[in-house]
């Protein structure tokens, strides 16, 4: 068993002995009544959200994303890298190794951070499931709030290190290359 499962089961039976000791089983069975209800009121969006990022999955391939990131440069590219990186698919598994591959493109470095920014911000998939959760207009405003977040990390990443810094240039940092560097 994952140690996240663990550490849930534990913090549940915790919870549930709580409830047992401060009013006994009618405490304990009005908690779970009220979590049946919440399940059954979250599993619609929950299904949808599924549905969802399995729809991205099939749209949103590699060849596209990387066709979106080429053709696109300067806030143009930061904006479409931000977005493509909300839109994208999947945990830190899949996004990763497809941000390595930006190496083999020598794709500037801010797109990269746009990206990466943007899929830690803005995630579409998970829209469904955090309405469904904290509701409409909290999710509205925390969209708002966080809107400009992955477009300045890309623009102050392009201002600070330029166009012309890559990934791939970035991974070299502090190795042996080609050039005369009395550092290494």
């Amino acid at each position: 068993m994952k140690q996240s499962t663990i550490i849930v089961y534990i913090t549940l039976a915790v919870l549930i002995a709580a409830a047992f000791l401060t009013g006994g089983r009618a405490l304990v069975a009005e908690g779970l009544i009220i979590s049946a209800n919440t399940a059954y009121k979250s599993a619609v969006m929950l299904i949808a959200s599924f549905i969802i990022t399995g729809q991205l999955n099939v749209l949103l391939t590699m060849d596209v994303l990387e066709r979106w990131l080429e053709k696109f440069s300067g806030l143009k590219a930061v904006l479409v890298s931000s977005l493509a990186g909300g839109l994208f698919p999947g945990g830190p598994y899949i996004y990763y190794p497809f941000v390595f591959g930006f190496k083999d493109k020598n794709l500037p470095l801010y797109i990269l951070i746009s990206f990466l920014f943007g899929k830690q911000v803005y995630d579409f998939a998970r829209l469904p499931m955090e309405i469904t959760l904290v509701g409409w207009d909290l999710t509205l405003i925390r969209y708002l709030i966080t809107l400009p977040i992955p477009i300045l990390a890309g623009l102050w990443t392009k201002r600070f290190f330029g166009s012309k810094d890559t990934f791939n240039h970035m991974t070299k940092a502090g190795g042996k290359d080609d050039s005369n560097n009395n550092h290494s």
